[in-house]
């Protein structure tokens, strides 16, 4: 029997170890490496399955979104001044959701990105009145808003929240006001453009809003608050408590006119001008800023008496004149239908003399104003305005009038320790609110921004007095909470 092992060195067997002693910081390298090559290639895997993911699974995606956007504001509560907006993204989701379901899906991922950007906007509101942002409180004729980071422009709308990098823009003849957060109101005139810069804030130290006007007009009116006006010229800082125009022409150039109040005016090239009360300042279009000159005076009107009557069956004629303003080099003259002038504009036209003939061709009431004209685009603002009525056939004489007029207000809007209050009275009526008066349109209506200092519960007095003498109160409880 052979052995089970032999001793010949001729043909050995032999079991051979060959140990590699390894670091534990060479281990923890390699595994930190291979983790960073998985993370990578994880990264990478994910980045090419949503660039190549299919668009019905982004559809799918973006609509689960927005639904849970969509529940969230409504979990968070709207307020009834942000309801039409909350209203529009839940249309624009409902719509999103239709177009899935009929499996059209490049129309479902659009409308649903849409309600997602609206609901994560509103997001930011709920609960709070307009903090941090604007509103549109009155539109006359064509205005439009584009919203930031969009192309497309739509149709603005009173109560209409506007943010920051949105575009307002104005058609011929048309008009818009905007009241932010911190008290500020924007006039924006005739084919205007104008964008929202930057958002005023409320707190124990409230940020200035600030806007930019690309071209056209904009009346600036601060209470509480300071603003800040920017062109592609100049930068306009507007004091609080002060009423200031700012015109943009095509190529650039701006006039900033202080009507009330104070500005610092800081152009392009660095010059610092500071105006007070009936001051304005150019700058050209490079930025280069002109020195101080005096704002003309508004005319005082004399003919025709205030509500003059003017009876069509004796005379279509009507003159209109104003006493001569010393270095002025014409006047500009508008008639309306409208007492606020926004609107049923009957006539703009610039004049040399201190006077016009007006053919009126119907019977209603009239409203005219006149403002002057200096050098270099140079203007006052509007004198006060006053009316006349034509009418035809015989005149019936109204017997004593005891009848309080009557008045209709809606729920204060409130934007921190600013109230909006808009209501109605009867046609040539005064009214007042909390001892200040309030422009009353030809129909009756009116609205106004009311500030109230005081922490707590206030009493906000609106008072309508009729030509008679007739009253009619109407009260109001508002609270007031600390910032």
């Amino acid at each position: 029997m052979a052995p089970l092992f032999s001793s010949s060195s001729s043909n050995p067997r032999r079991l051979e170890l060959d140990w590699v002693v390894v670091s534990v910081a060479s281990i923890r390298r390699w595994g930190l490496a291979a983790l960073f090559v998985v993370l990578t290639l994880a990264m990478a895997g994910g980045a090419f399955l949503i660039l190549h993911e299919p668009i019905e699974k982004r559809a799918e995606r973006a609509v689960r979104r927005a639904s849970a956007l969509e529940e969230e504001v409504r979990r968070d509560g709207v307020s009834p001044s942000l309801q039409e907006e909350f209203d529009q993204a839940s249309r624009l989701l409902g719509e999103a959701r239709s177009d899935l379901a009929r499996q059209d899906w490049a129309a479902s991922l659009a409308r649903a990105e849409e309600s997602i950007r609206r609901f994560e906007l509103l997001a930011g509101l709920v609960g709070r009145d307009f903090v941090g942002s604007g509103q549109i409180i009155e539109i006359h004729g064509r205005v439009e808003v584009q919203r930031a980071n969009q192309t497309r422009w739509d149709r603005a709308r009173e109560k209409q929240p506007l943010y920051n990098g949105d575009f307002v823009k104005t058609g011929a003849d048309s008009s818009a006001e905007i009241i932010f957060s911190d008290g500020t109101v924007y006039r924006i005139g005739p084919d205007a453009l104008m964008e929202v810069h930057r958002e005023a804030r409320r707190g124990a130290q409230p940020a200035s809003g600030e806007v930019k006007v690309k071209v056209g007009q904009v009346n600036v009116f601060t209470a509480n608050n300071p603003s800040t006006v920017l062109t592609d010229a100049a930068r306009a800082e507007v004091d609080r408590e002060s009423r200031v125009g700012v015109e943009v022409a095509e190529d650039s150039s701006a006039i900033v006119a202080a009507y009330a109040g104070r500005a610092a005016v800081t152009g392009a090239e660095g010059k610092r001008v500071e105006l007070s009360a009936r001051q304005a300042v150019s700058a050209s279009s490079g930025g280069a800023l002109g020195s101080r000159r005096a704002v003309p005076d508004p005319p005082l009107l004399e003919e025709p008496i205030s509500i003059a009557l003017v009876n069509l069956d004796t005379t279509d004629r009507v003159k209109l004149s104003w006493r001569p303003v010393a270095g002025s080099t014409g006047y500009e003259l508008q008639v309306s239908r409208s007492r606020t002038f926004a609107s049923a504009l009957e006539l703009t036209r610039r004049l040399s003399t201190n006077y016009a003939v007006l053919k009126i061709h119907r019977p209603g009431t009239y409203y005219w104003r006149v403002a002057t004209l200096g050098n270099d685009r140079l203007r006052s603002e509007w004198g006060p305005p006053r009316g006349f009525k034509a009418f035809t056939g015989t005149r019936v004489t109204e017997l004593s009038d005891t009848t309080p007029p009557k008045l209709t207000v809606q729920r204060p809007t409130q934007m921190g320790n600013f109230f909006l209050l808009q209501g109605a009275t009867e046609p040539g009526c005064t009214v007042t609110i909390n001892g200040e008066s309030v422009e009353v349109k030809a129909d009756g209506s009116f609205k106004k921004a009311v500030a109230l200092a005081r922490e707590g519960w206030n009493t906000i007095v609106v008072r309508a007095v009729d030509p008679a003498g007739n009253v009619t109160e109407h009260r109001e409880s508002v609270h007031v909470e600390a910032d």
